[in-house]
């Protein structure tokens, strides 16, 4: 679960409080409604940066995103 720091279509802080594909807790990010996804896990001390050139069209993150961070967390465990 992540809770957003910045209410807002197209601006979302976020930072990861339980469980969440994009990070374990304390895991700190922002996704960008023009398609740009960045995490930054202090436990695993690792970052992720996710760039496509698609607008996303609703403010939860598409299934592209989830895949990426699910890969990325493989990666590194």
């Amino acid at each position: 679960m992540a809770v957003d720091l910045s209410p807002g279509y197209r601006q979302e802080r976020l930072v990861v409080t339980g469980a969440d594909d994009s990070g374990t807790p304390g895991t700190y990010g922002w996704d960008g409604g023009l398609g740009t996804s960045f995490r930054v896990d202090p436990r695993r001390q690792a970052v992720t940066i996710f760039l496509t050139q698609r607008a996303w069209t609703s403010p939860v993150p598409p299934p592209v995103c989830h895949d990426f961070w699910t890969t990325a967390r493989a990666a590194l465990a």
